[in-house]
């Protein structure tokens, strides 16, 4: 069972020490379905430069966490031409948009990819493909529909969520 959550940075908070990330995650980000909270960081985020995180789970393992944030929407737009390269390919990767972070994903099987992120740790995972590929849509597909519904006029993701809905009849036929 997976669990995908997209965190939007606390422009506010500067993040000195990855060590205590994980143990502090509300004092850095507040989470993108906390609609109250994300509208009040409307005046503080800079909307070219918006800091944030993916954390992504498979059942007990964790496969992204709050210490690789990123520019989150740069990294939710590249995560989907990954999977568009995958659905057409067979496999698809990228680099993370301002760090030295590379997914990849491939398929092994029928119904199994290979997930790895190649971080200071490397992360590698055998992976119900449809499950996770429908996992990723509906995170980013929530990240940028929250966004345009929080800040109307500030953001467009337009594309991005068409782009969704088209992969995701891909991944479906």
């Amino acid at each position: 069972m997976f669990y995908v959550n997209t965190l939007i940075g606390r422009p506010d908070r500067k993040i000195n020490d990855l060590s205590i990330l994980k143990s502090n995650v509300e004092d850095y980000f507040v989470h993108i379905n906390n609609t109250s909270e994300v509208i009040d960081l409307e005046n503080l985020l800079d909307f070219d430069y918006l800091n944030g995180a993916i954390t992504l789970t498979y059942c007990e393992q964790t496969l992204l966490d709050v210490t690789l944030w990123d520019l989150i929407d740069q990294l939710w737009a590249y995560i989907l031409n990954v999977i568009e390269s995958f659905l057409t390919t067979g496999e698809g990767n990228t680099y993370f948009p301002d760090q030295p972070v590379k997914l990849h994903i491939k398929s092994i099987s029928g119904d199994l990819v290979l997930y790895q992120i190649d971080a200071d740790d490397q992360i590698k995972a055998v992976l119900p493909k449809n499950e996770f590929i429908e996992t990723l849509l509906e995170g980013a597909n929530v990240f940028f529909r929250n966004m345009e519904e929080c800040f109307r006029g500030k953001c467009n993701y337009q594309y991005e969520i068409e782009k969704i809905e088209t992969l995701r009849k891909t991944l479906n036929s």
